[in-house]
């Protein structure tokens, strides 16, 4: 594919609209009131809570779930607008964040070329190239679902191509190059399983003209076209900066006679470490912990310091330090480890494609997060409210710009 778009001698790709997304997060807050005599107050017994909107800091008490629409809507509604470039309000559509278009096409080029023969000696090598082609659409927006992740429910994000590619062969007959386009044909074919599984939804023959002789090589060629619909799927932070792993709230409740003034931090079981602070990451029991999970975005050298995981209970024992990560899962009773990052990460396990998200070293390059998963069988057991788990970090912050995305995923007991 050519630098310009255009693909090989084919006509030019289809120009892809500029479109920009702009990306607005609400936390949603409930409580249940409970009647407790017959007060004004006490007749409005339900679900009642606040909307914030983590941009702007607003907020509001709602009553009522249509409350929350009209809050929602009045904030978009005092967002600017996308301006283009050339001063007009970008509205023909949304393009959702993912690859670009030069990306998945030379992905789809190459599942195709692995399937050319070799190349003849004096003959020019046969090749695969890009007619025509067409985005399309993939579900709602591209989004076709959502799976559980090591971090959550992600999103599962789709598009797809509409496009014609050719492939062409070269020989020193006509009797030969028609035979190593009838074998491609056959590839293809008995392949139309495992391309399906490569994204290939549709694969048809469009145009197979007769062999070309060329007398500058003393060879023939021969050209066939297919018709072919192409799905690629992709991971997408949603416009995301980063994951949140921590809320500031501050409600006033605007009745009595509850207190002025409210504050509390919101947290998950997930901790961010970066080159700024690296918090504790502290679980207490009773909880029965399952999994443990990281995200990685390490542009530097390996990451420097210690890691630590610690268990300790109510008794006090000393924690009988374990030689690594493995040995301290299966340990009973106390027990510490301590480790490199990069020798933590690891034994973790790597996990899938990595994720794109934000910008964290301001390099105007999207940021790429090594996944690392492992499921803890046997999971940790904190059985009592003493039990508890932390795995810290040597130092104030990372020894260079880098973020870290920890998470246990648990069952809390009741």
């Amino acid at each position: 594919m050519n630098a310009d778009g255009s693909g090989g001698s084919g006509g030019p790709v289809s120009s892809i609209d500029d479109g920009e997304m702009s990306a607005r997060s609400f936390v949603v807050k409930a409580w249940f009131e409970v009647p407790t005599g017959e007060s004004p107050q006490s007749r409005l017994a339900g679900w009642y809570g606040y909307v914030h909107d983590t941009r702007t800091g607003g907020q509001v008490l709602w009553r009522r779930p249509a409350h929350i629409t009209e809050f929602i809507e009045r904030q978009l509604s005092s967002a600017p607008a996308v301006v283009g470039a050339e001063g007009r309000t970008s509205g023909r559509r949304l393009l959702m964040a993912g690859p670009t278009l030069t990306e998945v096409v030379a992905d789809m080029l190459a599942v195709l070329g692995a399937r050319l023969p070799a190349a003849l000696p004096a003959l020019p090598e046969p090749n695969v190239t890009l007619e025509r082609v067409t985005e399309k659409l993939a579900g709602l927006g591209n989004q076709t679902g959502t799976e559980s992740a090591a971090l959550g429910v992600r999103t599962l994000r789709a598009g797809r191509l509409d496009a014609r590619v050719r492939f062409q062969l070269w020989a020193g007959s006509a009797p030969s190059v028609d035979s190593a386009v009838l074998t491609l044909h056959s590839d293809l074919l008995d392949d139309r399983e495992e391309l399906r599984s490569a994204g290939f939804l549709r694969f048809n023959v469009a145009d197979t003209p007769p062999a070309e002789e060329f007398d500058s090589f003393s060879a023939w060629r021969k050209t066939t076209s297919f018709d072919l619909l192409y799905e690629y799927r992709y991971d997408d932070g949603d416009d995301a900066d980063s994951l949140i792993a921590r809320i500031e709230m501050t409600t006033d409740q605007e009745q009595a006679p509850s207190p002025a003034r409210e504050q509390e931090t919101i947290t998950d079981d997930l901790v961010r470490w970066d080159d700024e602070e690296t918090p504790d990451f502290v679980l207490t029991g009773p909880a029965t912990i399952r999994r443990i999970s990281a995200l990685v975005f390490q542009p530097g050298p390996p990451l420097g310091g210690a890691v630590t995981v610690r268990r300790t209970d109510a008794a006090g024992t000393p924690p009988v330090v374990q030689p690594d990560l493995a040995n301290f899962l299966v340990a009973t009773g106390p027990a510490e480890v301590t480790l490199s990052p990069g020798v933590l990460f690891a034994s973790i396990g790597p996990a899938g494609t990595s994720l794109t998200l934000g910008d964290w070293n301001v390099d105007t390059v999207p940021d790429e997060y090594a996944r690392f998963d492992r499921v803890l069988d046997p999971p940790i057991e904190l059985l009592a409210r003493t039990d508890r788990l932390s795995i810290t970090y040597s130092g104030p912050g990372l020894d260079q710009t880098a973020v870290v995305y920890l998470r246990l995923t648990e069952k809390r007991e009741t």
